[in-house]
């Protein structure tokens, strides 16, 4: 797959800066469900939390950053073959923000110059919201258009909050391969679906969202909901691991190895004006300290952004102003390096959420 123009459209409409520079990037990954199907009781997991593939990056191919200071300051337990997450904090997010190693960790990064990416992921945010999409994609109307990131969210509002009577229709209509028969009857469902529950929402944007699928009916096909394989929803992660091998194609990019998305990414080259990119290798996370660190910090991330999805606006008020004195300084120190990564380059961050779990992220790190 020759990547230019993917990447050039995707740095021009991201405004993304310093993409050409030279990165070492590590990685790890956190909530792989590897498939996600739909089953007559709702999903083939018990809970399905966001998918996070994150880590560190420093400029340069090299670092003389002194690993060994930071880890002895960690006082692992002697038969730890490896730092692991659970090494370093335990529990929910909120915990895990009274741990002093983990502060130790951030605090460390910061001074030894280090950033950190990450990749957030709502897998059931992701494999709903092309319904909103085809909709939108076959009306051509400048307002939904303008307005799809809205509209998709309320919608998403609406199927998480009564997600069993969601999930059990969408299985009846074989979603997302809904037979060309079951279309109309699929957004009969879907218009009494969203009448019934849109009293949840805003008056303005309840009213959107209603016209919207109203809509539907007035279109022969939902070309994202048809063709597909049954009622898989994700069948790999694999494409969220090429974005940063063509974003920042002149950097390197350490995996921890993983068997699946290493044949996956093997069997999928990317390419340049015809010249193969190869930039990326796979390793076993003892043998790199920066790759377990990485570890540490996509654990981390994916409480973060589990707790950003689950929690509603005022629990969070109420969990932001309970905060200890402990808990404040490494969400301090977290926002920190989050900062100055993204005065390097807004590139290291991208995330598939809804609108309400990037208002409380704004609201929980950033007080905006």
């Amino acid at each position: 797959m020759d990547v230019i123009e993917l990447r050039e459209l995707l740095i021009k409409y991201n405004g993304l800066q310093n993409t050409d520079e030279v990165y070492t990037f590590y990685y790890d990954e956190t909530n792989n469900i590897r498939k996600l199907y739909l089953k007559d009781s709702g999903f083939n997991v018990v809970k399905a939390d966001n998918f996070i593939l994150a880590g560190i990056l420093h400029k340069g191919l090299s670092t003389d950053s002194d690993y060994s200071t930071l880890f002895k300051k960690l006082n692992l337990q002697k038969s730890a073959r490896e730092l692991k997450l659970s090494h370093i904090a335990k529990g929910s997010f909120l915990d895990m923000l009274k741990s002093d190693k983990l502060l130790i960790i951030l605090n460390w990064l910061i001074e030894n110059n280090f950033h950190i990416h990450y990749f957030n992921l709502n897998i059931t945010y992701w494999s709903i919201i092309d319904i909103i999409d085809s909709i939108i994609g076959e009306l051509h109307n400048p307002f939904y258009i303008m307005n799809h990131m809205s509209l998709k969210s309320d919608f998403y509002e609406l199927a998480n909050s009564n997600s069993d009577v969601f999930l059990n229709a969408l299985h009846k209509f074989n979603y997302p391969d809904i037979p060309e028969e079951k279309v109309y009857e699929f957004c009969l469902w879907l218009i009494d679906f969203t009448c019934m529950h849109s009293c949840m929402l805003p008056d303005f944007r309840a009213h959107a969202l209603k016209n919207l699928v109203k809509e539907s009916l007035k279109i022969e096909e939902l070309p994202f909901i048809s063709g597909f394989h049954g009622r898989k929803l994700i069948d790999s992660f694999m494409v969220f691991y090429l974005r940063n091998l063509y974003l920042f194609k002149n950097s390197i990019h350490i995996f921890d190895e993983e068997n699946s998305i290493q044949d996956e990414v093997k069997n999928f080259p990317l390419t340049e004006n015809g010249i193969p990119i190869q930039n990326h290798e796979f390793v076993k996370s003892h043998n790199s300290e920066a790759v377990q660190l990485s570890d540490v910090i996509a654990g981390f991330l994916g409480k973060y952004f589990s707790y950003l999805k689950d929690v509603n606006d005022e629990q969070l008020a109420i969990d932001k102003s309970a905060l200890t004195s402990k808990q404040f300084k490494t969400l301090s120190a977290l926002k920190h390096i989050i900062d100055i990564s993204d005065d390097v380059s807004r590139g290291f961050f991208n995330e598939v959420s809804s609108e309400g779990e990037r208002r409380r992220n704004n609201r929980f790190l950033h007080g905006v």
